[in-house]
């Protein structure tokens, strides 16, 4: 992305990337903020789990999750508080264990998508380095208990698309981020991006797929609203709504509580937290301009809309941010070159 800046330009860009990331050494940890609602002792993810469980004795999804949500205090207005059915659906056919056997597969092999991804666009280190960092960012797939988290699912699915969708696989990529979006609606940042570039490439078949895929969700979510609101009743718990305006420092907080970059300690943890947003900068162009926005929509719901206990949708970067981190030295060696021309 740096490769044809002149002097003057590169110091400017260098002189930005040193200001965050001595901004970003002044955030101060704060409390991490919690999923649990209702009494205080009952989490979405014991929720979550036990809407599975309901289902798998066959009772319907609307009925049980909004049972349960009535239950424990959590809210059933707007309707999209209440998940999408497909994750306890898959959940109740297949089991919790063998569903966090295949998220752990799904994984495994998102990573290789971005060995095979970077094969023509990057340096053997890079195509490693990615691979173990796809890894690393998706190590909460390790815990059982987290194998019911919507975002988990939809994260993984979206790095595996982005590798699909940078190496010119768009169906593959489409109908990967469909399943995305059968999970969790919040993966719809990336179908506006897909379609945007495949316009831009004149590529108008693949432009009408993705709007296609747009409006198909549009009517999903729709038929997701006559199921719920039915069985919403006056007395049930409202939203807080989702105005968290918290600032640029919540998204490095909130990367660094869902990622193993929290095993540093502050403030240097949100330093490289930083580090692995800035080095897509310097990732291959067909990475970078599907990565960069999809981060970038990330960034801008936890800085703008995200409450305190919505910290958990940086988990939608996971695994891919912590991927950015091997092209860092890509970045740093397009702006020497960049330092060192006239002009």
């Amino acid at each position: 992305m740096f490769a044809s800046l002149i002097r003057f330009q590169a110091i400017a860009v260098l002189a930005g990337l040193v200001l965050l990331a001595a901004l970003s050494l002044t955030i101060r940890a704060e409390p991490g903020g919690t999923a649990i609602t209702g009494n205080g002792t009952y989490s979405d993810v014991k929720l979550y789990v036990d809407i599975a469980q309901a289902v798998s004795g066959d009772e319907g999804y609307y009925q049980a999750a909004t049972r349960l949500h009535r239950a424990h205090g959590f809210p059933t207005s707007p309707f999209v508080t209440v998940r999408l059915p497909t994750l306890a659906w898959i959940e109740a056919a297949l089991g919790l264990k063998a569903a966090h056997l295949l998220l752990g597969a799904l994984l495994a092999v998102t990573a290789l998508a971005w060995y095979a991804m970077l094969r023509p666009l990057g340096s053997a280190a890079e195509r490693v380095g990615a691979a173990l960092l796809v890894l690393i960012g998706g190590a909460m797939v390790a815990s059982a208990n987290l194998v019911v988290t919507h975002e988990l699912w939809a994260g993984v699915l979206v790095a595996l698309a982005t590798a699909l969708l940078a190496r010119g696989l768009w169906v593959p990529a489409l109908l990967t981020i469909a399943c995305a979006l059968a999970i969790r609606e919040l993966a719809l940042p990336f179908v506006p991006i897909a379609a945007f570039w495949a316009l831009r490439g004149g590529r108008k078949r693949e432009a009408a797929a993705w709007i296609a895929l747009l409006a198909a969700y549009a009517i999903a979510l729709y038929l997701h609203k006559l199921a719920v609101t039915p069985l919403s009743l006056p007395g049930d718990a409202l939203s807080q709504g989702w105005g968290g305006m918290r600032g640029p420092a919540a998204p490095l907080r909130d990367i660094v509580d869902v990622t193993l970059i929290n095993l540093l300690p502050p403030p240097l943890s949100y330093l490289v937290a930083l580090l692995a947003l800035v080095g897509f900068l310097g990732a291959p162009a067909p990475l970078a301009r599907i990565a960069l926005p999809w981060l970038g929509a990330i960034v801008i719901l936890l800085a703008g809309f995200a409450r305190p206990v919505n910290f958990y949708w940086a988990i939608l970067c996971v695994p891919m941010v912590t991927a950015g981190l091997a092209f860092l030295p890509r970045l740093m060696r397009q702006l020497v070159e960049a330092l060192r021309r006239r002009g």
